[in-house]
């Protein structure tokens, strides 16, 4: 009876340090730990929209100036503005819903959003992972954002978004193409725990730095049907002779041990070094006036590498148009819905 008593106690120790165990193991990679509905949209009538597209791109004039470049406003603004009639459709975004989330990236809380019909019972959605521009809060994903991804929500897909390691009160510190790629990546966990996204089609959209991003995702083998880039940074060394101020500014601050290894660190994220690492159909679009990302030493570059290596690609240059393909941007959301359902499964 003793030994019996002796054996329970030996068994129940184990049960207690075995909960206590389950209890503080970490949660793993894209485990959502913090999920809140999105704010309100940013503009309350069309005129706000307006005046706020007016000024960004007064920002963009001058910013190119500061760096050398010429960049001048249309005469008809009006060009570069959706109607009002769209805009209301889109600021409705009747049947969506908005959330901003924290979710785990190598231990650290990282901010980022989901786009969902509010309805998915039962349902399965194709996913659009898509990745910012800019750096640290330069560029970073606003909920409603000024053209929002209504068209692709309108087509049926999910959208998610990262603002990456160190942002938008995240933790940690991005590296611009660096550990930051992880929390690219650590969105695929995190939209297979949805429950209602359709993880045979899942497409990947970038652009500028996000761009970069993709390709550096499509590099470490994120799974994927297709890939569309928007003037995506496929060269960071031409930089160097284009833009200086970008070197300065945000490479030298950004990656890791840049003043010892930083031709190495820029090859490393320049897919134009690693074409045949390009697993995916990819869709190359680019504004043949951007100033911010070279078309020569980047898109067409580009494109040259993968034809070499017998990729699948396909490329659009828009005449005379900026970074962000401001004249053409419902043709460029047109053409990457259409890339994305050519290669749905």
């Amino acid at each position: 009876m003793r030994r019996m008593k002796s054996l329970l106690a030996i068994t129940f120790l184990f049960l207690l340090i075995s909960g206590s165990a389950a209890q503080t193991q970490p949660q793993p990679d894209g485990a959502i730990v913090e999920r809140t509905p999105c704010g309100p949209h940013p503009f309350s009538n069309y005129e706000q929209y307006a005046e706020a597209r007016k000024r960004r791109f007064a920002e963009d004039v001058e910013a190119a100036k500061s760096e050398g470049f010429r960049r001048e406003a249309p005469k008809d603004f009006t060009r570069l503005l959706m109607s009002r009639e769209e805009f209301e459709k889109r600021k409705a975004y009747a049947g969506f819903e908005c959330q901003r989330i924290k979710y785990l990236s190598d231990r650290l809380k990282v901010v980022g959003f989901i786009w969902k019909p509010k309805d998915t019972a039962g349902r399965k959605f194709p996913l659009i992972i898509f990745n910012r521009g800019g750096n640290r809060e330069f560029g970073k994903v606003m909920p409603w954002m000024m053209s929002g991804f209504h068209e692709y929500l309108a087509h049926g897909f999910v959208v998610v978004a990262s603002q990456y390691r160190g942002n938008d009160g995240g933790e940690g510190k991005e590296e611009f193409g660096g550990a930051d790629v992880g929390d690219v990546l650590n969105l695929i966990p995190l939209t297979k725990s949805l429950g209602y996204v359709d993880m045979s089609n899942v497409f990947i959209l970038g652009v500028s730095r996000g761009g970069m991003m993709s390709l550096l995702a499509l590099k470490n083998g994120i799974p994927v049907n297709a890939a569309a880039v928007i003037g995506a940074l496929a060269d960071l060394t031409s930089q160097q002779e284009q833009r200086q101020l970008m070197v300065e500014g945000v490479y030298k601050q950004l990656i890791p041990d840049f003043g010892k290894r930083g031709a190495e660190a820029m090859r490393e994220r320049s897919a134009v070094y690693w074409p045949e690492k390009i697993n995916a159909p990819l869709l190359i679009l680019q504004g043949g006036a951007d100033w911010r990302v070279d078309t020569k030493t980047n898109a067409l570059a580009l494109a040259q590498k993968l034809q070499e290596s017998g990729k699948t690609y396909e490329l659009i240059v828009y005449a005379g148009d900026d970074h962000g393909l401001s004249f053409n941007a419902a043709d460029s959301e047109r053409r990457v819905i259409d890339w994305f359902k050519r290669h749905m499964k």
